[in-house]
């Protein structure tokens, strides 16, 4: 399908004798926000270390924007895999300046970067000192510096409070009227149910479910129907 940013066909990932992931194939709307969804332990960021090639698929295969998935892809997608890897000594500013160096990127592009995440009025505060809502923002906006088409965000709002994850979902909600694709994994269903368009569901490493969300339906009774082999 044309409209497709994102497809895996049999993806799957073997440690040894233990099969992590088992013959998933996902597909991914162009300018949507994709919820992969399971329990901790499910297979979720073993997919997703697959798609952002920190590993190596053992069979399968990933096409992005309808090319076989290749090294150079990864200049059109940013990621927040489990916690960001900060400089707590240094400023947000300073942070991300490391990677704009890093990425070749101007410097303009911080502010950016850090008015989308509301991170502007940091200052000379250390991000050791922030709060773990405004670290996992500044994760996200590492993660916007290369101007992505598809974001990855592997359970963004581990540990937040109830401020921290309205904040978040509202930030994930503005990404596709900017033209970004999102995947986010979470295993936290009120976390996702506001705000993803498509949503899989992952557990034992296989994709039981993959469909239209519909805001009106009960996404934790979907939840555990597909978990418990109720639906199909």
């Amino acid at each position: 399908m044309h409209d497709l940013i994102l497809e895996t066909t049999g993806l799957s990932k073997q440690f040894g004798k233990q099969s992590a992931v088992n013959e998933v194939s996902l597909q991914i709307r162009r300018n949507s926000v994709y919820g992969l969804l399971g329990p901790n332990g499910a297979g979720k960021t073993t997919t997703l270390k697959m798609i952002i090639g920190l590993l190596q698929p053992t069979r399968g295969k990933i096409i992005f924007d309808s090319e076989p998935w290749r090294r150079k892809h990864l200049a059109k997608i940013g990621s927040l895999i489990e916690a960001p890897a900060l400089y707590g000594n240094l400023t947000a500013v300073e942070n991300l300046m490391v990677h704009t160096k890093l990425m070749d990127i101007p410097k303009e592009k911080i502010h950016e970067v850090l008015e989308t995440v509301d991170l502007t009025n940091t200052g000379k505060k250390r991000a050791s000192q922030f709060s773990l809502g405004m670290k996992q923002r500044l994760g996200i906006a590492i993660a916007l510096l290369g101007d992505p088409e598809l974001l990855i965000l592997d359970e963004p709002a581990n540990g937040l409070d109830p401020v921290g994850i309205q904040e978040l979902r509202d930030l994930i909600s503005s990404f596709p009227k900017r033209g970004m694709t999102v995947i986010l994994s979470s295993h936290i269903l009120t976390e996702v149910a506001q705000v993803v368009d498509t949503i899989g569901i992952i557990n034992d490493g296989r994709l039981l479910f993959q469909g239209k969300a519909d805001r009106d339906e009960n996404l934790e009774k979907l939840f555990m129907d597909v978990i418990k082999g109720g639906a199909k």
